[in-house]
């Protein structure tokens, strides 16, 4: 079927139809049509595919009328149409009257003017029309009538001749012409209307617009999906019959945007923003968007699962995890209890006996230990930006802000566990934030207006006492109760010296590939020097001690001097104190024995002789040790 199709009432107008076709090289159907049967031929026509249609004159304004999906071009009545009608009229009589469109009249007022002639004009809007124009004209007494067709059959008196006013082969091109780019113009609409349906199709996101009186124009699958309707009850429907809480109706009527709101529609929770669509000040109507808010939770949460990726991630587990003594024992079957819970646990110790590896191994036993960990020195962020970057901000919450805003730490770690290292150092602001964090499980970002939810294990570390914090006024009370749910002390080093050799053959096995030496370990010297030193830097000093003795050593083994040297001013001053010792107690035992030796010669009258015989030593080592030589 030919997409441009042209209907004419009129039998001349079908080979001058088919003249301009064959001039412009176009195979379109031209047709003659009754004035009664075009409405339905048109029709038909557009069913069976016909994208444009061309008529003329008032058959043309009928086919308008029936409001078919298919534009309808008018054949124009050119100057030299005009001209050519109104010459042959003047063959026939001298008063001439013509009915037609105003935008024709018009040419025949600049005919008049240059032939120097007077025309009775009467201009017509609709088919209706056509026979009030007609009795009008008569009544003028003309004696030659212009018009189209349906002018011309409704001319009752036999005396007044009629011209019928014809298309050229020029105007019937022109016609054919605009009929082409239409259906260009329609080929380009309907592309893009098709870009637009599967874009609105694919995405997640419910999008409903409707007009200005709120009828339902457009309604996606996701719309339907989420809030369970059907599409047949909802294109054509006012939208406040579909949707008890729509709010359409008042962003039409006052013109304003609302955004991000929270709220029930058929028993779905959404989050909606609602748009006016204006067009020089005026509304036309509106268009929603929403998305099911549980839905969106859980993208949120996947989202933040791929911070994983960020290095938000355990770095320590049970491997790292070196000790035999009692004492540590102890400490990790608590973190293995501890860790099957969501309660808040907070971690004390001396500094270096680590507490972040405790921390790493309660996240990595937990449930949560697929979720982002997020490590936080608290005493290593200045106190004018650990605000900020704990609870984040908006865009333009102060000087310098980051555009766009920061995502705070606590977000970060939704859906996991945030560590929060030397806890006792925050601010007296940032304590009350943090209590509110712990209690309602939610944050607000400095500037906004907001709360965020978050899901969150708390593990929190100091080696400060909080309970002399607490008396000084330093830290919150309610706070460090919120926080010390459970609680682990970490040994010092000091408190589980037994453990040092394991330690020690650790650290070499994980520092070998690094250092590329072959050390089998320490002989028995060096440990002696290691065990009896009181290590107030604990497990990290011990590791940095060992490192140093690897790359100091001569040997497979390590002895006592590379220890010492390593260990350097600390170490050797516990030597010299430690000879100290020895020689004081060497002293005192020298004269204790003295003592013993004298009781002895006291007992058997000063014999020599029999004093050494008993105890077990000759008569010169006797005399030796009685004047301490």
């Amino acid at each position: 079927m030919s997409k441009i199709a042209i209907l004419s009432p009129i039998d001349e107008i079908i080979p001058v139809a088919k003249e301009a076709c064959r001039k412009m090289g176009e195979n379109l159907l031209v047709q003659k049509v009754n004035f009664d049967e075009a409405v339905a031929t048109a029709k038909m026509l557009e069913k069976s595919g016909t994208e444009v249609l061309i008529s003329r004159g008032t058959l043309g304004l009928k086919i308008i009328e029936s409001k078919l999906d298919i534009p309808v071009v008018q054949i124009p009545i050119t100057g030299y149409d005009l001209l050519r009608t109104i010459v042959e009229a003047q063959k026939l009589g001298e008063k001439i009257g013509i009915a037609d469109a105003a935008e024709i009249l018009q040419g025949v007022e600049a005919i008049e003017s240059a032939l120097g002639i007077t025309i009775e004009k009467y201009a017509i809007q609709t088919v209706d029309e056509v026979e009030e124009a007609v009795h009008h004209l008569l009544a003028r007494n003309i004696n030659v009538l212009i018009g189209k067709s349906v002018f011309i059959k409704n001319v009752p008196n036999p005396n007044v001749k009629t011209v019928v006013l014809r298309s050229g082969v020029e105007s019937i091109i022109q016609a054919i012409q605009e009929a082409k780019s239409l259906l260009e113009v329609r080929r380009t609409e309907e592309q893009r209307t098709k870009q637009l349906q599967a874009i609105l199709d694919f995405i997640a996101d419910g999008v409903i617009a409707v007009d200005e009186k709120g009828i339902i124009t457009v309604c996606n699958p996701s719309a339907r999906r989420i809030l369970n309707i059907l599409y047949d009850r909802v294109i054509g429907k006012r939208i406040d019959d579909i949707l008890l809480n729509s709010r359409m109706g008042k962003v039409i009527s006052t013109g304003k945007e609302e955004l991000n709101r929270i709220q029930d529609e058929n028993g779905v929770k959404i989050i909606t923003n609602r748009i006016p669509i204006l067009h020089e000040n005026k509304v036309f109507g509106a268009v929603c968007t929403f998305q099911e808010l549980q839905k969106l939770q859980q993208q949120e949460q996947e989202i933040r699962k791929k911070l994983l990726h960020r290095g938000h991630v355990t770095k320590y587990d049970l491997d790292n995890i070196v000790g035999k003594s009692r004492s540590y024992q102890n400490a990790i079957e608590k973190v293995k209890k501890y860790s099957q819970v969501d309660s808040t646990v907070l971690l004390t110790g001396e500094t270096g006996v680590g507490k972040e590896v405790f921390a790493h191994l309660i996240h990595s036993l937990s449930k949560r230990a697929d979720g982002p960990f997020v490590a936080v020195n608290c005493a290593a962020i200045p106190k004018n930006l650990l605000e900020s970057e704990l609870f984040g901000y908006v865009d333009g919450a102060f000087t310098g802000a980051r555009k766009g805003g920061k995502t705070g730490l606590f977000e970060l770690a939704h859906q996991g566990t945030i560590f929060l290292d030397e806890i006792g150092e925050l601010a007296e602001s940032v304590q009350a934030q943090l209590l509110r964090v712990l209690q309602e499980g939610e944050v607000m970002r400095i500037g906004d207006e907001r709360v965020i939810p978050i899901n969150i294990r708390v593990i929190a570390a100091s080696n400060r006492d909080f309970e002399d914090m607490v008396e000084e006024g330093k830290f919150r009370a309610d706070l460090y109760y919120r926080l010390n749910i459970l609680d682990i002390l970490i040994p010092s080093l000091r408190q589980r010296r037994e453990d040092l050799p394991l330690l020690c053959s650790h650290f070499i096995k994980e520092l070998q590939q690094n250092i590329q030496k072959n050390i089998i370990g320490f002989d028995g010297e060096a440990m002696e020097v290691l065990q009896s030193y009181h290590w107030p830097g604990n497990i990290r000093q011990l590791r940095n001690i060992v490192e140093r003795s690897m790359i100091l050593s001569h040997g497979e083994v390590i002895d006592k001097d590379t220890v010492l040297q390593a260990g350097g001013k600390d170490f050797q001053q516990l030597t010299t104190k430690r000879k100290e010792q020895t020689n004081e107690e060497n002293g005192k035992l020298q004269e204790y024995e003295r003592e013993y030796i004298l009781d002895v010669l006291n007992q058997v009258n000063g014999n020599k002789t029999e004093a050494a015989k008993i105890l077990g030593i000759g008569r010169t080592t006797l005399w030796r040790k009685i004047n301490n030589q």
